[in-house]
């Protein structure tokens, strides 16, 4: 038996053009039960992730854009892979083995997910290598970015049986040393994306592993502490409904693990749509973010379907290392250096309940 379609994917055609000089494009991935995710080659960003409710019924849990023009002209987070360093670094500067790095503010003062030349603005090299599975490569420079180092990121995205994205990444330094850290940044809303006014209050979250968040000063830059989350407002060690609770942007360190070892790190589900999704990562913390901050601009966003995107209508769940950590020495550090690559994953498993 042939598993149901979903008759409102992405257009391919509507994505072919240039940035920068290099060729844009749409890619479906599709795995045997039905689901599928288009991605778009610039910024590696997931536009539409395909999936059941709890009646078998198809739709589209992910926020997005429709055309090249919408993802130009949109949040330059929608979907995106965030490098080659995820968050905040305060002062768009930082200091390694002795030597000063200024980076290009792009968040006030502040640089935001590398800055206006990180992977969020670049079109990829890309390869789909059968109906499940995109390959992309990017090569960071130094003259770019103005981070030290060049470094090279090879990324898969790939769809499981058991209805998960997979997303893998390896970057590896080909001179100097210097910090890295990529996430996914997908809005999700599980009960569909298809009607304006959809909020993720009804949904549920739970992230069971971590019992602190980074504290954080002026402009929600990390000072390189933690706070208890015993009293906390956004304690979800045990399952919270996001309509009970205020705006989310928390960094939530997770507890220790192997090094490269998968673990859970947080659980959503839909009340209305029985939807559920369980998010395992090799990666040591979690961006947990309620859009709080989504279409407030004077410009409206508008996504797929002509829907304005609006505040709190998806949740971004965010594996990755610790924000501005390149400027606290008292939180771990992730430096790249030749023969020491930094390898991640991501496994973000769609279910019903």
């Amino acid at each position: 038996m042939s598993p149901p379609t979903f008759p409102h994917l992405l257009d391919p055609a509507r994505f072919e053009g240039e940035v920068d000089g290099r060729p844009t494009a749409l890619y479906l991935l599709r795995n045997p039960r039905g689901m599928v995710v288009a991605i778009t080659n610039l910024g590696a960003k997931v536009l539409q992730i395909v999936v059941p409710d709890r009646h078998g019924a198809l739709d589209d849990v992910a926020l997005g854009y429709d055309s090249l023009a919408g993802v130009l002209g949109g949040s330059p987070s929608m979907g995106a892979f965030v490098g080659r360093y995820a968050g905040r670094i305060g002062g768009a500067r930082f200091t390694l083995d002795g030597r000063e790095h200024r980076l290009t503010p792009n968040a006030g003062a502040h640089c935001i997910h590398g800055g206006p030349r990180g992977a969020r603005h670049r079109a990829f090299d890309a390869m789909q290598t059968d109906a499940r599975t995109l390959q992309l490569r990017h090569r960071f420079l130094t003259a770019e970015d103005h981070f030290p180092g060049t470094l090279d990121l090879q990324l898969t995205y790939r769809l499981d049986d058991d209805n998960a994205l997979v997303i893998e990444h390896e970057a590896t330094a080909l001179d100097e040393p210097g910090p890295a850290s990529f996430t996914s940044h997908i809005y999700f809303n599980l009960d569909g994306v298809r009607e304006e006014g959809q909020r993720i209050d009804g949904h549920v979250l739970q992230v069971p592993q971590a019992h602190t968040v980074l504290a954080t000063g002026a402009d929600g830059i990390a000072t390189g502490g933690t706070v208890s989350l015993d009293g906390h407002v956004h304690d979800l060690r045990s399952a919270k409904r996001l309509g009970t609770l205020p705006d989310i942007d928390l960094s939530y360190p997770l507890e220790p693990h192997a090094a490269g070892a998968e673990r859970l790190c947080a659980q959503l589900r839909s009340e209305a749509s029985g939807r559920t999704l369980d998010v395992w990562t090799s990666e040591p913390l979690l961006q947990v973010y309620t859009a709080g901050q989504l279409g407030v601009a004077e410009k409206p966003d508008i996504g797929k379907w002509g829907v304005r995107h609006r505040p709190r209508s998806a949740v971004c769940l965010e594996p990755q290392h610790f924000p501005n950590a390149p400027n606290c020495p008292a939180l771990p550090q992730n430096t790249v250096a030749p023969g020491r690559p930094y390898r991640g994953t991501t496994r973000y498993r769609f279910g019903v309940a």
